[in-house]
């Protein structure tokens, strides 16, 4: 595995460590976005989807609350493991499964 670099907190660390976008223009890098996964989600509130959807946007997958909210249901029942990063991580997964993997999201609204 390759090291990448975190532009907020300015650590060089392996590339496990980020999120991966479908966006190849913007993140040509494999796709590999600018921030690692910890300084990306430090800030979400995993109930309040204004605090997370631009993460969802620049990583170029649908929103789509039902499933959200049944990875939320499931974790949520111990609340010390529902983080921006367990939730985030879960669902950015999730979306890459074969039923979701083609969408993208411009196709948020037409999957709600």
């Amino acid at each position: 595995m390759a090291n990448h670099y975190c532009e907020k907190c300015n650590r060089t660390m392996d590339e496990k460590e980020f999120y991966r976008s479908n966006n190849l223009e913007k993140y040509p890098e494999y796709g590999l976005m600018n921030q690692c996964k910890k300084c990306l989600t430090m800030h979400v509130d995993c109930w309040n989807p204004d605090t997370f959807l631009w993460i969802l946007e620049e990583a170029d997958v649908p929103w789509v609350p039902d499933e959200w909210n049944k990875l939320l249901a499931k974790w949520a029942q111990d609340p010390t493991k529902v983080t921006g990063t367990t939730i985030v991580g879960r669902y950015l997964s999730k979306m890459r499964l074969k039923q979701h993997k083609d969408y993208r999201w411009k196709d948020t609204e037409f999957l709600q």
